[in-house]
């Protein structure tokens, strides 16, 4: 066992490489959805960009997801329509609607209401896409009843990207941006170890006992990364018991049973977290889990619609640049890290007490000054 992990650990010494120069990570946050994907995708999906390939590359996507017969000859492509991430659109009577997730959680009705706002504009043949890291399902609350295309970045648009660089050859600055971005993709799902290294690793796991070995360790990894999460739940509870009394015990649904169901992918399991009922008004603070952890407000629009626009009217206060949407404002922490898949960068952030200690005192920080800013509004 211990010849093994040296090995193992001598191979990625020698043959995995460090991140290198990114221009998207250095001028955008990696999750930034609208700003960073959401606009470079639109870049490459619209026959009119200057990457001078037509429909080429739209059609590429197309088939990938099984869409024929779609008139690319009269498309528009946009961002951020009626709040649509990317709307690929026709005079034909198609949309493609992509709705971008890379963290964010889905709103009530999101695509079914997406889907019916384009009926009503006329549109006969829609269809609706739902583009996320690992190609997760979208909820049922959002989808409704509503057929949806999954679409992953790790699988599909990856290798659709991989597809184009050969097509934009010939302009230098595009095809470097298509490299780049699926570098950054890469990294984003933790497939960015080179092929060398990797062929190196599979070779050291067939020899002997190391197979078996290795399922045990990708469960004891599993159980490490709750054990993390867990501490940091616990860091949060007790920082807010010390700095907050005032604010009573939260709603935990964040348990240990909870953290463990969340790791083995049980069904329903994210979104779970600590949540801090306002006593002058229906709904409250929360600080949630979503593959990363953020802080924002809570109220049913259906039970409470007034005190619900109350508190979306706050949200525009406090972050007037931000995207119209219909969600309540939310925010993530100083340290950003994916509990669900970590970087390399996250597990070296997670192990650490101190940043475990400063992430929960963060969220609790961050909780508290949302609610103080609704008790002073509406107190």
């Amino acid at each position: 066992m211990d010849d093994f992990l040296q090995t193992v650990a001598l191979l990625r010494a020698r043959y995995q490489r460090p991140p290198a120069f990114n221009l998207f990570s250095v001028l955008r946050s990696s999750s930034d959805e609208v700003r960073l994907h959401s606009r470079f995708l639109a870049f490459l999906l619209d026959p009119k960009a200057t990457h001078h390939q037509g429909t080429t590359l739209l059609n590429l996507l197309l088939k990938r997801l099984g869409i024929e017969n779609f008139d690319s000859e009269s498309v528009t492509v946009e961002v951020e329509y009626q709040n649509i991430d990317i709307l690929v659109r026709n005079l034909s009577g198609q949309a493609l609607i992509i709705e971008n997730k890379i963290y964010a959680g889905d709103q009530d009705e999101q695509l079914w209401r997406y889907h019916q706002r384009m009926h009503a504009e006329g549109y006969a043949e829609i269809w609706t896409t739902y583009l996320t890291l690992e190609g997760s399902e979208p909820t049922e609350r959002s989808r409704k009843s509503l057929p949806v295309i999954l679409l992953s970045y790790e699988a599909e648009i990856v290798s659709w990207l991989k597809d184009c660089v050969s097509l934009v050859a010939r302009e230098p600055g595009v095809r470097e941006s298509v490299f780049q971005y699926i570098e950054l993709l890469q990294k984003l799902t933790s497939s960015d170890q080179s092929e060398i290294y990797m062929n190196k690793l599979k070779e050291q796991i067939l020899l002997g006992e190391n197979l078996f070995v290795i399922a045990d360790i990708n469960h004891a990894f599993n159980a490490v990364l709750a054990d993390l999460q867990i501490d940091i739940w616990e860091r949060m509870t007790a920082y807010q018991a010390r700095q907050y009394p005032q604010l009573g015990k939260p709603e935990i649904s964040a348990t240990k049973e909870a953290v463990y169901a969340y790791y083995k992918k049980a069904k329903n399991s994210k979104y779970i977290g600590l949540t801090f009922p306002f006593t002058f008004m229906k709904g409250g603070v929360y600080i949630e889990l979503n593959h990363r952890l953020y802080s924002g407000y809570y109220c049913d629009g259906e039970q409470f619609p007034e005190d619900r626009e109350r508190l979306m009217a706050l949200g525009r206060l406090i972050a007037p640049n931000t995207r119209s949407s219909g969600t309540l404002f939310w925010k993530f922490p100083k340290i950003n890290v994916n509990l669900h898949t970590p970087t390399n960068e996250d597990l070296v952030l997670l192990r650490d007490p101190q940043t475990r200690e400063l992430i929960a005192v963060s969220l609790i920080d961050d909780m508290h000054d949302l609610l103080q800013r609704a008790h002073q509004q509406f107190a």
